[in-house]
């Protein structure tokens, strides 16, 4: 029995209990592991401290086993965290060919299949508030177990983060379909995870040398994701991604919508809108980047045709825009915003020569009057407007509250005071529209990081 349990790799303990009393049976059941062999009739405390020892044992060889699963565990996340980084460094081609087919020797890892292809992924941004980076990364977590699953049946796969995607090496044989793995990774995201996820796949290549280029194009075929509806594959190639609009269509398309603005034509506005974003889409070729920017220089383009009327765009507006461009994560949503900001200039003109007079007419005179006291319901007054609705009209036409603005007025005033006059302190603040000095200085402070004798001393903002 004792032989047997040792040949079937057994962790169990045995303690025998027997009438046979010849030494040569004791022997050979030690031999083979027995904790003891005990003769009947048995003695309690014989039995007892058998049963502890056996006890005491199967602790220690569990805990050992705890040890080693532990060491290999460690070792195994080691292993596996430092073939990231070589992937990683070779994606951003931060290390020599040969180098890194070195590390890969001493790693005893062997790529067996003679092609390699990158696979990015990228699951569709969630809008929910309650998505912070913890939910993230368990998402980004979720998913590349499922891929490693996925992909591991039929080939080699390195899988790290890289920002919000996900970027899965594969080697794998010639008669393996790469875009067939990754449409089962997005099926599953989909049916599992309840989430959209587009994958992007490189161009094929033959060795180690090729992966950053297999990794360049997957991201490009990743971008071009931009286009089509949520759960997308899309596999790279080049010939199919030339733009289609040249610039000249795209601004003479821009300049349909400007002009039926103008003409305060919402109907043609919004005909002319439409054509303009499917030459915008044919421009981009599959290009995220591409779209982003031409909408961004159609909006540009706007605030210039508006301006030559009177009616100003804040710098700040369009770098909002810009922002709120970049950040899309599908076609659709960049449309929908483009159309929504072609109906606010319409609106905008309809309104905006008068509000425009009307902000000029404020802003001077707050340049006129920050040495007094001037407050937000005098400077509504100025304008015949009701003080409630003023204070929303200038939030909206400057980014700032009436209050943010003449603090910025007074304070670029009092820069120029500080570093071109001798007057004391005291007499800056009052200059500027503070009648303490204290208070002036905590404002000034506040502003610039430094008390006006500090940044007097220093010198800031002088000319060389």
């Amino acid at each position: 029995m004792l032989k047997e349990i040792g040949r079937l790799g057994y962790g169990a303990k045995v303690i025998f209990i027997s009438a046979y009393q010849e030494f040569s049976y004791a022997k050979e059941a030690l031999a083979l592991g027995a904790v003891d062999y005990l003769i009947k009739p048995i003695e309690k405390e014989l039995l007892l401290s058998a049963v502890t020892r056996a006890l005491s044992l199967l602790r220690e060889e569990s805990e050992e086993r705890r040890t080693k699963n532990k060491l290999a565990q460690y070792e195994q996340m080691d292993r596996k965290t430092k073939l990231e980084e070589l992937f990683d460094r070779l994606i951003e081609g931060d290390i020599r060919i040969e180098e890194a087919e070195e590390k890969l020797r001493l790693f005893g890892h062997r790529f067996t299949y003679p092609r390699f292809s990158v696979m990015l992924l990228e699951p569709e941004p969630q809008t929910d508030i309650r998505w912070g980076e913890h939910e993230r990364r368990l998402l980004l977590f979720a998913i590349g177990n499922m891929t490693e699953e996925v992909v591991a049946r039929e080939a080699a796969i390195v899988l790290f983060r890289k920002g919000d995607r996900l970027c899965a090496m594969i080697n794998h044989s010639r008669a393996t379909s790469v875009k067939k793995l990754a449409s089962e990774v997005v099926m599953h995201a989909a049916g599992y995870l309840k989430i959209a996820l587009s994958a992007g796949i490189g161009e094929e290549q033959s060795g180690v040398e090729g992966i950053r280029r297999a990794y360049r194009t997957a991201a490009e075929a990743l971008n071009r994701s931009f286009f089509a509806d949520g759960g997308a594959v899309v596999c790279w190639a080049e010939e199919n991604w030339e733009s289609r609009a040249s610039a000249k269509e795209l601004g003479e398309a821009r300049d349909r919508v400007l002009q039926a603005v103008l003409k305060k034509d919402r109907g043609l506005m919004r005909e002319a809108c439409e054509a303009l974003l499917e030459s915008i889409e044919r421009h981009a070729g599959g290009s995220r980047e591409k779209s982003a920017m031409a909408a961004y220089g159609t909006l540009a383009e706007w605030a210039d045709g508006l301006a030559q009327i009177g009616i100003a765009v804040e710098e700040d507006e369009l770098q909002r825009h810009l922002d709120k461009l970049q950040s899309f994560g599908k076609y659709p949503q960049l449309k929908a915003y483009m159309l929504e900001a072609a109906e606010g200039i319409f609106q905008r003109l309809e309104t905006g020569g008068r509000e425009s007079r009307q902000l000029t007419d404020v802003k001077a005179y707050i340049e006129q009057h920050y040495k007094a006291n001037i407050t937000l319901e005098g400077a509504a007054s100025k304008i015949f407007m009701n003080p409630y609705y003023f204070s929303s009209f200038f939030k909206k036409h400057t980014g700032m509250n009436f209050k943010q603005y003449l603090t910025e007025v007074r304070m670029k005033q009092a820069i120029k005071l500080l570093l071109h006059t001798d007057l004391m302190i005291y007499q800056i603040a009052e200059e500027v529209g503070y009648n303490n000095a204290r208070q002036f200085s905590d404002m000034f402070k506040k502003h610039s990081g430094k008390l006006p004798q500090e940044f007097r001393a220093s010198g800031d903002g002088k000319q060389p």
